[in-house]
């Protein structure tokens, strides 16, 4: 029964080789990470700091609010608490997808940090970003 001998053969294992994609990944996270401009505030800023940090990569559709307990900048300009709302409303309107990065110093009263995350949420921005520190 020299016929039925196909049926006999080894069965190879398969295998997929996943070394070349893990590369690609690998080379597309550096190239990602050295092109990122990250946004920063120009009020000197002394932020809280925290166990554990995350940096998310920022693009034009980010601006930075930094907060210290004299004064407010929105994306580079000086802006109080009354214009800061009108202001945020009008970024959304042009640009929806509008992420907003907020920086408050620490020793900013809690109160005055709630009533701007009020005035942000009522603008109808839900991307927010907080920056701090992490600690030593």
């Amino acid at each position: 029964m020299h016929s039925l001998d196909f049926l006999h053969h080894h069965e190879e294992e398969l295998s997929i080789n996943i070394t070349s994609m893990i590369d690609v990944i690998f080379i597309l996270l550096i190239f990602f990470m050295v092109s990122t401009q990250f946004k920063k505030a120009s009020l000197p800023l002394e932020l809280p700091k925290t166990e554990e940090s995350t940096e998310s990569a920022e693009d034009n559709s980010t601006k930075v609010l930094a907060v210290n307990a004299d004064k407010m900048e929105l994306d580079g300009k000086i802006i109080t608490i009354e214009e800061l709302e009108p202001a945020l409303k009008k970024m959304y309107a042009e640009n929806p997808e509008l992420a907003l990065s907020l920086e408050c110093e620490r020793s900013v009263d809690f109160e005055h940090i709630v009533q701007i995350l009020t005035k942000i949420q009522n603008a109808g921005i839900s991307r927010i970003g907080i920056v701090h520190e992490m600690l030593e």
